[in-house]
């Protein structure tokens, strides 16, 4: 009955994955930032329905993200602050990200992409997941945030030492979370930003902010087409992983050609482990296959990329999320 009930709780997993979505957007974890609040405060901060809204909260107090101290009486436990906006290390963006009908409508048509090979996400929206994000402005704004709260950007820089290179070019880096948390950690190195131009545009105003922007170039472009040359080092940071294999070499020989004799390209990614031990790469997979059309990879599968590409892995390395620093040179 035991091992029933728990793959009964698997697959009404996207209930739970829907609960969090609704608390996140409707700021329940800020709300009860400053103490407990009565159901009644809450409910109608939220211009929510009170009973509604304390079946919702009994469930993410039943996961150890809230606590009922009183009747009807909410607070914040430790855990749930991971829900709010703006804390070191939060999940707010990733909830948002993870719940919305963008994602949850494309999984609801897993078994045609499994069927197919095709992503869902097409079939369902008729354009493919950046045309999408581009249409959809306030669904990219959200997609950016989601991709600038990633734990690795703040891991990167403290597993690896960035200090000797003169130049880094962070490849397809969206707002330019990773390559600020860089510049931070190594004063002497430069920076370059090269992702859609849609997408950097909020990039200027955050090196404005750090004080970063006499050292970070920014380029609105296409990473397939308009690489700089020449810099020490660049980064593929959470990119192979939206592209099939045939885009994925392309992407790394540009890389490869981009470079001088002696740069370093970094691939940071999530990888499927030998062992096949349970995390969330196997569902970022899954990902690729129903919404970009990529894949997360082992790694003796980037290896084959690499080699393809002209390029050889020289040593990689692991954050404490889960992600892997792959370190590669010019064969």
């Amino acid at each position: 009955m035991a091992a029933a009930t728990r793959l009964i709780e698997m697959a009404r997993g996207y209930q739970l994955s829907q609960a969090l979505f609704v608390a996140a957007q409707l700021g329940i974890a800020d709300l009860l930032a400053d103490g407990p609040l009565h159901i009644t405060a809450i409910a109608q901060a939220t211009d929510t329905n009170a009973t509604a809204l304390h079946r919702l909260l009994r469930v993410l107090a039943s996961r150890g993200l809230l606590a009922e101290v009183g009747d009807q009486t909410f607070a914040l436990t430790t855990f749930g602050t991971l829900l709010r906006r703006d804390v070191p290390g939060s999940a707010h963006a990733q909830v948002l990200l993870w719940g919305h009908p963008m994602q949850w409508d494309s999984w609801s048509a897993l078994l045609h992409s499994v069927r197919t090979g095709e992503t869902a996400f097409e079939s369902k929206f008729g354009v493919n997941h950046w045309e999408y994000l581009v249409r959809n402005p306030e669904a990219g704004d959200m997609f950016k945030a989601a991709m600038a709260a990633h734990p690795c950007h703040t891991e990167v820089p403290r597993l690896y030492d960035f200090k000797q290179f003169e130049s880094v070019v962070d490849v397809g880096g969206g707002k330019g979370r990773l390559l600020l948390e860089i510049l931070q950690a190594c004063p002497a190195t430069r920076g370059i930003l090269l992702d859609r131009p849609e997408v950097v545009q909020a990039a200027t105003q955050a090196f404005a902010a750090a004080g970063l922007s006499a050292r970070c170039q920014i380029i609105g472009g296409d990473f397939f087409d308009d690489l700089p040359t020449g810099a020490d080092a660049y980064i593929l940071s959470n990119v192979l992983m939206d592209w099939d294999d045939a885009a994925a070499i392309r992407l790394l020989r540009q890389c490869r050609m981009a470079m001088p004799h002696g740069g370093t390209l970094l691939v940071v990614e999530r990888i499927i482990e030998s062992d096949n031990r349970p995390s969330l790469s196997q569902l970022g997979d899954l990902m690729g296959l129903v919404v970009t059309g990529g894949r997360v990879r082992a790694e003796s599968e980037l290896d084959a990329l690499f080699t393809s590409a002209g390029l050889r892995r020289t040593r990689s390395l692991r954050t404490d999320s889960g992600y892997c620093i792959l370190e590669t040179a010019l064969r």
